[in-house]
């Protein structure tokens, strides 16, 4: 199993440079070695997978291929390169955005924690800030340094699920800014971010008013907010937008990548130089091989999307509305909502659509404000996201109680997204 894992990691590091070098152009690599070193690691790692990720996968796997035997049928094989393709710039974002968790400091083991009413706001802004850089490491490293002997309490829980699920709003080290640029080229990064940070802002605004009255902020533990929570937001975020001003004809994945890898690499070299290797070397082996549910959902998403856009394509049905205006942008988010909380990831969803819709010939900046919106409010409250699945599994907490505690935030959230998006369109 050790050598298993440890090939799939190198895989996945192999995928991750390859996909670098041909999006940034710096190298005249074959088309297919990104994604034959993606579908690779896929097949390394799926004796690894839990029920309900091979469930999901398979279930998307099936359903594109139906859409693709159709088409072969037919003699259609447009839907090949979609297919061999695997998603592999997603996943290679991913991936580099995973090495930056050996290199941000979460602060002393022994550091006395704050109490009280004030530390629930330290803990809402080192989580959301610690979250858009490192991802769902955050609520993991945040929740076991505040959780005591009794578990997680209920305000523990709201405030670290909200403030970390928030930051998908406008962060582009998430897997939603990630899937919305591949899906919706139009959508501008400035300006879908903007959307999203305003709504987000708002959101923690209204969180930071709530939450310190709740009857039991006065006993809460939380984690203190430290300036190596703040550091890597900052820079990171602060390469990706200039490079995409300096370079705009570079993929904003591309940029993703390199700054996060970048960094990395910088930081190393400049504080642990004779250790910078072996801590590379370990991360590719012991921590890469943990994205073997990211791997699985973007390669089963991949087999969907091929399948189901040629199928329809070679139709000519078209499911969608002629415009986008406010009102699609509303009942689309609140549609995308329900359809999390029922078990639909946005994932699939953002896929399906991309298959039937015509994205190209809609405002982009508003569809993909709407799918970060979506991605935001429906996971903070959706029983079978991977958010809610961690704190199932490392705290013990029910998913229907997560659902309970936050339902209410998400409608607040809706209200407050739609008006953001509404002075977006007025503008």
């Amino acid at each position: 199993m050790n050598a298993r894992r440890t090939a799939a990691g190198q895989a996945l590091a192999a995928m991750m440079l390859c996909s670098f070098a041909a999006g940034a152009g710096l190298s005249g690599l074959p088309a297919w070695i990104p994604g034959a070193f993606a579908w690779l690691a896929g097949l390394l790692m799926l004796r690894d997978l839990t029920r309900f990720q091979a469930t999901q996968a398979a279930l998307m796997s099936a359903i594109g291929l139906l859409g693709i035997g159709y088409a072969a049928s037919h003699g259609n094989w447009s839907w090949w390169t979609t297919l061999r393709d695997g998603n592999h710039s997603l996943l290679a974002m991913l991936a580099a955005v995973s090495f930056l968790r050996p290199v941000t400091a979460t602060g002393p083991k022994d550091e006395v924690l704050p109490r009280g009413r004030r530390a629930v706001l330290e803990t809402l802004a080192a989580t959301h800030l610690f979250g858009a850089v490192i991802n769902i490491s955050a609520p993991v490293l945040v929740g076991e340094r505040i959780t005591g002997p009794g578990g997680m309490t209920p305000l523990q829980a709201k405030t670290v699920s909200r403030a970390f699920v928030a930051a998908s709003m406008w962060s582009p080290f998430f897997i939603a800014m990630a899937l919305i640029l591949h899906y919706v080229p139009a959508a501008r990064l400035p300006v879908i971010s903007g959307i999203g940070f305003t709504t987000s802002a708002a959101l923690m605004a209204y969180c930071a008013w709530t939450l310190p009255r709740d009857p039991a902020a006065g006993e809460f533990t939380g984690y203190p907010l430290h300036w190596q929570a703040l550091w890597a937001p900052l820079l990171l975020s602060a390469c990706v937008l200039s490079g995409h001003a300096l370079l705009p004809a570079v993929p904003v994945l591309v940029l993703i990548e390199g700054a996060a890898f970048g960094v990395v690499l910088g930081v190393l070299l400049l504080r642990r130089p004779r250790e910078a290797t072996g801590v590379l070397g370990e991360h590719v082996r012991e921590r890469l091989p943990d994205m073997r549910g990211e791997v699985a959902m973007f390669l089963g998403a991949a087999v969907m999307t091929a399948g189901i856009s040629t199928a329809v394509g070679m139709t000519g049905v078209m499911l969608a509305p002629a415009g986008f205006g406010i009102l699609t942008a509303a009942a689309l988010l609140a549609a995308l909502i329900v359809l999390a909380v029922i078990g639909v990831h946005p994932v699939v969803s953002i896929s399906v659509l991309a298959s039937l819709w015509p994205f190209a010939q809609y405002n982009g900046n508003l569809l993909g404000a709407v799918f970060l919106l979506a991605w935001g409010l429906g996971l903070v409250i959706s029983p079978f996201s991977g958010t809610s699945l961690v704190f199932q599994g490392r705290f013990g907490l029910r998913t229907i109680d997560l659902l309970r505690w936050n339902l209410p935030y998400a409608g607040v959230g809706y209200v407050i997204g739609v008006a953001v998006m509404a002075l977006y369109a007025l503008w």
